[in-house]
């Protein structure tokens, strides 16, 4: 256990002392203590993986008990971490990435009156999405699942005094508690049936099950339902675009390295429990294949340059989630460390524009800036190539991987939607780029302003374009590294990286292509730029996400209103009958108060009268009075 107790501890140590001290410290000393916390937490990441590399590839499994939580009722419950390939990586890119968002934020935030509050909350959302990825059974994964909502909250509502930032906060705190009743049902399920929690327990109960129970079915479903709010898949994605409100960094860390790659995360540890349960798994991929090309055609019309970027990780995450459906369980763990790294280089570039344009996120209100950011310009390009599925760019290892998989378990439907998908991406990525760094000029003002961001700023964003870049050569390591977490139980597949057919490549390549042309002719040639203030009347819907949050204040919304409001007068009536009883009995009371005279010999007279009459009743009864 030793190492992994300091790379949980050390951000939540951040995370106090900055909120206990944080009067006491300098400017920029938050910054800099929670940065370094967490750049530590990388360096014994490291070491803590290089330990379960040395156990063998037979057998990479590295836990331990804190403490025994939870006896006396059944089951002991144990405090228990558990580091394995596939939660190294995730501890990989929170710790890395996230230490390089948070060097960024030192000088992002460098204005704002609240930057020691924000580095607390940014170190407590890396310690709880790390809790969440090293708990070694499903109460303390819940624990941190939790407490990522939480830190999610606080910082997307960071700029509280502003109503639409409290909006999105509450917004994306219900709707991840939609999520979290399905995991809680779905692990009281498991644990009702299997009377534990622990990866090992479970997943030897599961070698031996026969698929296709019911049991099986709504275990799974419910944890996915989880997963599905975390991971923000259709329908319940609406939060993640709105999340928008709180600071740029937190976009790159909640879209990169935490929050909504936790579903990933979930479907693929529990990925025995998915081989038992075909339909649920079949619906993961028919929901993430959606998702995908949902989300990327509602890109194709956004005018804010976050909201684009995070519809794009909405898309993404289909992709993951594809992955997972259809058993390219190793793709999806490599898409998501692709997308981790051209993801957090997009925002971070797009925080830089932001930054240097005086706080403008309209993309009418950009344009040229090659000129005056060309280390920004030149990260976003490679990442835009990588998100793009470009050859060699990591985004299109990844990407083929998934579709590889696709194709050759015979799921052609959703292998076609995920090439279309490619192709819209490319699209939207470089109508998004073209848009902010070329053409002329559409505010001079601001543009006559513009600079490169700060080294501070600069250095991680070009850190992680190096990284989008080359990151899918990490391909085939990634392959080995995770063949023993994939492998489990007796008979269970690698589910290894495979390639699809040639010609499948080519389509994807060649639409992608395509894309880039119609998109250089469209806002290059012509300069068709959007104009302030309007909202593109074709693509309306797109522009509103296809009305969907309409559609849930339509079916979901208004009805529990109507029913709340039904369940107040009800309410109202309850307390009204119970106010009544109570005023009658004051008033009975208000009647005896007068006997109740405080003299003694009144009280003595009372009871010898009362005594007498009793003694007259009993008289009579027995006959000796007649």
């Amino acid at each position: 256990m030793q190492g992994l107790v300091e790379i949980l501890v050390l951000p939540l140590l951040g995370a106090a002392t900055i909120t206990a001290f944080k009067g006491l410290m300098p400017k920029k000393l938050p910054g800099i203590w929670a940065s370094f916390l967490v750049v530590v937490s990388f360096i014994l990441s490291i070491l803590a993986d290089s330990r379960v590399h040395a156990l063998g590839a037979s057998h990479r499994v590295f836990s331990g008990v804190l403490w025994n939580w939870a006896t006396g009722f059944g089951p002991t419950i144990h405090f228990r971490l558990y580091l394995d390939p596939l939660s190294a990586v995730w501890l990989l890119i929170i710790t890395g990435v996230g230490a390089l968002i948070h060097i960024y934020s030192i000088g992002y935030m460098h204005d704002d009156a609240g930057e020691a509050r924000f580095f607390s909350y940014l170190n407590f959302f890396i310690f709880s999405m790390l809790l969440l990825v090293l708990a070694g059974n499903l109460i303390v994964l819940l624990i941190g699942w939790a407490l990522v909502g939480l830190a999610s909250y606080f910082l997307i509502g960071f700029w509280y005094e502003r109503p639409t930032a409290v909006a999105a906060a509450k917004k994306a705190f219900v709707m991840n508690t939609l999520g979290d009743i399905g995991i809680l049902l779905g692990l009281a399920l498991l644990y009702i049936h299997y009377h534990g929690v622990g990866y090992t327990h479970l997943f030897q109960a599961f070698s031996t099950a026969k698929p296709g129970s019911a049991f099986f079915e709504w275990s799974a479903f419910l944890l996915y339902v989880g997963a599905m709010a975390k991971s923000a898949q259709f329908p319940l994605h609406m939060w993640l675009a709105d999340a928008m409100e709180g600071p740029t960094p937190v976009s790159a860390l909640i879209h990169a390295a935490t929050m909504v790659t936790a579903g990933v995360y979930l479907m693929a540890r529990l990925y025995p429990l998915l081989r038992l349960a075909p339909v649920t798994h079949e619906l993961i991929g028919l929901i993430g294949a959606f998702t995908a090309i949902f989300a990327a055609s509602v890109a194709f019309f956004q005018q804010d340059i976050k909201k684009v970027l995070a519809y794009s990780t909405l898309s993404q995450l289909g992709y993951m989630f594809l992955g997972i459906g259809v058993s390219a369980y190793t793709a999806s763990v490599f898409h998501f460390m692709t997308h981790a790294f051209f993801k957090a280089c997009l925002f971070l570039a797009a925080g830089s524009v932001i930054h240097a344009l005086q706080a403008e996120q309209d993309l009418s209100q950009m344009g040229g800036l090659w000129k005056k950011m060309p280390w920004t310009m030149a990260s976003f390009l490679a990442a835009t190539l990588a998100i793009s599925g470009i050859p060699p760019f990591s985004g299109y290892f990844s990407k083929e991987a998934i579709l590889g998989q696709a194709y050759n378990s015979g799921h052609y439907f959703i292998w076609g939607i995920g090439v279309f998908t490619a192709g819209m991406t490319t699209f939207y990525m470089f109508r998004l780029f073209f848009l902010t760094f070329f053409g002329k000029p559409r505010n001079q003002h601001l543009y006559d302003h513009a600079h490169e961001a700060p080294l501070v700023m600069t250095i991680p964003v070009v850190i992680l374009g190096v990284l989008s870049t080359i990151g899918g050569f990490f391909g085939g390591w990634l392959n080995g590294w995770l063949a023993p977490a994939f492998r489990l139980y007796p008979g269970a597949s690698h589910a290894a990286l495979e390639s699809g057919p040639m010609f499948g490549t080519i389509i994807t390549v060649a639409l992608a292509v395509i894309a880039f042309i119609v998109a250089y002719l469209l806002y290059i040639r012509r300069d068709t730029a959007p104009k302030a203030g309007t909202n593109q009347a074709p693509g309306l819907w797109m522009l509103k996400a296809w009305g969907m949050d309409a559609v849930w204040m339509a079916i979901v919304v208004n009805p529990l209103k109507v029913l709340g409001d039904g369940m107040l007068l009800v309410e109202r009536a309850i307390l009204g009958g119970v106010a009544g009883i109570a005023v009658g009995i004051q008033a009975w009371a208000s009647d005896l108060a007068p006997i109740q005279t405080g003299y003694v010999r009144r009280y003595a007279l009372s009871i010898m009268v009362g005594g007498v009459a009793l003694l007259a009743y009993y008289l009579i009864r027995v006959g000796f009075i007649s």
